[in-house]
């Protein structure tokens, strides 16, 4: 008896030893079949799911799934460079694996990987990255394995219908599979799992655009696009809805669910041992390409096809051209109308505005009336003292007033930002925001610069004195020449002006002087904008001021 007790316990211990080697196994890069050959490397897209999500790890039921280091990841993209398309979704897995890549040694323009910003269907970036700067050699000549990620957007700030999304992303798939050169492939990525818990407070459409109803009915969209494109996809909702909590803002996720779907792209480029082998296959939905049954069952859901609201209608800047949005642009149209008449009743009734007292000694001169009684002046002390006329100081306080009745917009480059900056110094909650749209060779954007924080509900429903500065990037290292510059600032006044609301007004920033003897390391500062180049754009972006009725 002794001696069966003694080998039950010797046994135990055997078993513990061997299954906690099994789990730190787990956590390695290693797959189980090296120590459990029951248990296979995964094949297959399909084989992740059902799984469990455990410190930055996705194990799923039936098969193991490579976790891959920094030097495993940088070998995969040095043998496969790798092409990220679409929108922040996606970038989150290539800023992980651009970490990894730097822990590896490799930075610049060695990194075999980059990103093509295309965030939705409406805003085809067919090959700049988020700054602009050209991919085209890379997605043509060096790529070899490239994925499309997007559909948030489309659910959301552009929302169009579900044919306009099926169509458009059909369209992209096509569009980047020619681009891509011979023998590259091209993947697909699922909509991810949108947490509407997470949404931020100021992310209306977020919270009441992105339902779990309407995510699955898009959801069914991408696959078809897939199955009539002929086109593999890679699906991580399971990933992301076992890690919803771990959600930043309803959409982005922390490194706990971002890693995991880093690795499963990783097996599928480059299989679980980093050279090849057991390569994880792509997911091919299992439906017939049957597009016109699938739209008519798409149209006649009520959520996937729903205004919800405080969503925002397809009367944006990227004009939807079906006829979805007929009801919203004759409620605009009706907005227009009153407005005008509330202001015609305005004008009529408005008595001689006094001005605060104001905090200057001496009252012989008048307040400044006209923009060209500014000048002539000089800068005294933070301040800037025209000669015939006094300038209203702002306080504090006086700043936050005024802001909150005209909330502020400065569209264009860090110019107007430094506006929105020195506005701030009202306090941290005025209502005065910097949308980056610094070049004419960038399509219309309202995203924010640093934070790529979504402004679009800001910017049409919010913003009641907006004031566009562009020009400076457009003399130096974007310079198309003088007809580019010029037909390209006047459809964007013209593009911005009919985002806002019909009350709110917009005003055009002419161009600054720029100092040459106090550039940094900028040549194109020093070399591109000459005095005598600067006031020849000077004189174009009057033109275009007054040629589409906007003062400046």
């Amino acid at each position: 008896m002794a001696l069966n007790r003694t080998s039950v316990i010797l046994c135990a211990l055997l078993a513990s030893s061997f299954f906690m080697m099994l789990k730190n196994t787990r956590r390695s890069s290693t797959p189980y079949g090296a120590f459990l050959h029951s248990i296979s490397a995964c094949k297959t897209n399909s084989d992740l799911f059902p799984g469990t999500l455990e410190e930055k790890s996705w194990e799923p039921a039936g098969c193991t799934l490579a976790e891959y280091t920094a030097d495993m990841t940088a070998e995969c993209l040095e043998a496969v460079p790798y092409l990220a398309i679409g929108d922040t979704i996606g970038e989150q897995v290539v800023a992980h694996m651009a970490g990894d890549l730097r822990r590896a040694g490799l930075g610049g323009d060695d990194v075999p990987m980059r990103l093509v910003w295309t965030p939705s269907t409406r805003v085809p970036h067919f090959e700049s990255d988020r700054s602009g700067r050209n991919q085209r050699e890379f997605m043509t000549k060096v790529a070899e394995f490239a994925t499309l990620s997007l559909g948030e957007w489309d659910l959301g700030v552009h929302w169009c219908g579900t044919d306009e999304f099926y169509d458009g992303l059909k369209a992209l798939v096509l569009k980047y599979k020619a681009l891509l050169k011979p023998g590259a492939r091209l993947a697909m990525y699922n909509m991810d799992y949108i947490n509407p818990d997470k949404c931020r407070e100021s992310s209306v459409w977020c919270r009441t655009c992105n339902t779990i109803g309407k995510v699955a009915v898009y959801r069914e969209i991408v696959q078809m696009v897939a199955v009539c494109t002929g086109t593999g996809m890679i699906d991580t909702y399971p990933i992301t809805r076992a890690g919803r909590n771990h959600s930043t803002d309803g959409l982005h996720y922390t490194s706990e669910v971002v890693k995991p779907k880093a690795d499963v792209l990783l097996n599928v480029m480059c299989g679980t041992d980093g050279a090849g082998s057991n390569k994880l296959g792509l997911w091919y939905p299992n439906i017939e390409c049957n597009e016109a049954e699938a739209k008519a069952r798409w149209r006649r859901d009520p959520v996937a096809n729903a205004h919800s609201k405080g969503c925002p209608d397809n009367t944006n800047e990227f004009g939807c051209p079906n006829d979805n949005g007929a009801a919203a642009r004759r409620y605009l149209d009706h907005k227009a109308v009153e407005a005008r008449q509330m202001a015609e009743e305005a004008g009529r009734n408005t008595n001689v505005e006094t001005s605060a007292p104001q905090r200057e000694a001496g009252t012989e001169l008048p307040l400044c009336k006209k923009h060209e009684d500014l000048f002539p002046g000089k800068l005294h002390d933070f301040q800037w003292v025209p000669e015939k006329c006094r300038l209203k100081f702002y306080t504090k306080q006086e700043i936050a007033q005024c802001l909150e009745r005209k909330p502020f917009a400065a569209i264009g480059d860090s110019l107007g930002e430094q506006l929105v900056f020195a506005l701030r110094s009202g306090g941290a909650n005025v209502s005065a925001k910097a949308v980056w749209s610094p070049s004419m060779q960038w399509n219309t954007l309202t995203m924010s610069h640093k934070t790529k924080i979504n402004l679009m509900d800001y910017v049409t429903k919010e913003v009641e004195y907006a004031i566009l500065s562009f020009g400076m990037w457009d003399i130096g290292v974007h310079w198309c020449g003088v007809e580019d510059f010029y037909h390209k600032l006047k459809a964007k006044i013209l593009k911005y002006r009919s985002m806002l609301k019909p009350s709110a007004e917009m005003v055009l920033h002419n161009l600054h002087y720029i100092n040459t003897d106090k550039p940094k390391d900028w040549s194109w500062a020093k070399t591109c904008n000459p005095v005598e180049k600067i006031v020849v754009y000077r004189e174009m972006v009057q033109m275009a001021a007054a040629c589409t009725g906007t003062k400046m």
